[in-house]
């Protein structure tokens, strides 16, 4: 009996190693691990991160096409607690909504107008935190979901891009 335990405990681990392997969440394409969406009923939560994807500087900007730039692309994750953006976090950050008119809100908070930055929503959400990091402590949410946050006289759009 001892001697089929030695051989068998092997043949079972290789059994359970393989039986893993083949019902794990991820496919390999051309040596590279790319991870699938999870099955209906998962249980695993969907986030939803944003990505600056454009700009427009400002009339009265501070920074130039140079800083601009270097925020392209730069993600940006947002939770029920806290913003982590480019590298720095706030924790325990309080978000209060209001829905105002973009024409009055972006001529007194902004000094621009809704055309200048191509927005076309007649109303807009305007977010304000506890958060010091730039361009959070208020922010706009548009209909189309986008974000826009104003970083030294620099408006940057954040597209929502969905991560599992």
């Amino acid at each position: 009996m001892r001697m089929f335990g030695r051989l068998l405990f092997p043949w079972l681990l290789g059994l359970i190693f393989i039986t893993s392997c083949s019902t794990t969440s991820t496919s390999i394409a051309g040596g590279n691990i790319q991870p699938q969406p999870p099955k209906a009923g998962a249980g695993v939560s969907m986030r939803v991160l944003w990505t600056v994807s454009q700009y427009i500087i400002g009339e009265r900007a501070i920074w130039g096409e140079k800083e601009a730039r270097q925020l392209l692309f730069k993600p940006l994750d947002i939770d029920v607690n806290y913003i982590t953006f480019d590298g720095k976090t706030c924790r325990n950050v309080t978000f209060k909504k209001e829905k105002v008119k973009a024409k009055e809100y972006l001529r007194h908070a902004y000094k621009t107008t809704p055309k200048a930055l191509g927005i076309e929503d007649e109303t807009i959400e305007v977010i304000k935190t506890n958060c010091d990091l730039p361009g959070f402590a208020e922010y706009l949410r548009l209909k189309d979901r986008r974000l826009v946050i104003q970083i030294n006289g620099v408006f940057f759009y954040l597209e929502p891009a969905v991560n599992y």
